[in-house]
């Protein structure tokens, strides 16, 4: 019988791990993960390529609001890049998976610059974020053509339009694996 496994956060409870099948037309099955805490309510999730996949890039330009429905499944290992914003998305010890679409990507991004909005200190920091903040409104509005990146060195990421030729896709050279960051979780028992 496995032991169960501690809470990082409150090191009280033990988590209650849930694992959902999923599958995803033109990548194949993921495993979705959960972990929660019923003591602190602590929780991560992230998803798992179930079938075998390079590394990858993925590239998709987005020029309107109907780009902003194309889907994007991201692992806990995937990198995201919007260069004309300066948004990039490193894979850190609590990053999570999740699918979504574009629009959702940079709904996350807006929740993220609120934060840092409401952390300003001074009065350019506030301006440098609100002046984001209206691009991002601009890119979100359909106004605004930007470009949505994102590159996996395990693979388990991927960007998915039904109009197969929007989105660029190439398996990533072994100097763009080393430079990401992985973002991998060990979480060990005993």
């Amino acid at each position: 019988m496995a032991k169960p496994i501690k809470c990082p956060s409150c090191s009280v409870g033990n988590l209650r791990i849930t694992e959902i099948p999923y599958r995803v037309p033109y990548f194949g099955t993921i495993l979705l993960v959960t972990l929660r805490c019923e003591n602190c309510g602590f929780s991560h999730r992230d998803l798992f390529s179930i079938d075998f996949h390079e590394p990858m890039h993925y590239e998709v330009k987005v020029k309107g609001v109907e780009d902003l429905k194309i889907r994007v499944i991201r692992s806990s290992s995937g990198t995201i890049r919007i260069p004309e914003l300066g948004v990039r998305i490193d894979p850190g010890p609590f990053a999570e998976g999740f699918i979504s679409n574009v629009e959702g990507v940079l709904e996350r991004v807006e929740r993220a610059a609120m934060v840092l909005l409401h952390g300003a200190v001074d009065v350019e920091e506030k301006k440098r974020c609100l002046d984001f903040l209206e691009e991002l409104r601009k890119a979100k509005d359909g106004l605004l053509e930007f470009t949505l990146m994102l590159d996996d060195p395990y693979g388990n990421s991927a960007i998915l339009s039904a109009d197969e030729g929007k989105v660029v896709k190439r398996r990533l050279t072994e100097e763009e694996v080393r430079s990401l960051k992985s973002g991998r979780i060990l979480l060990e028992t005993g």
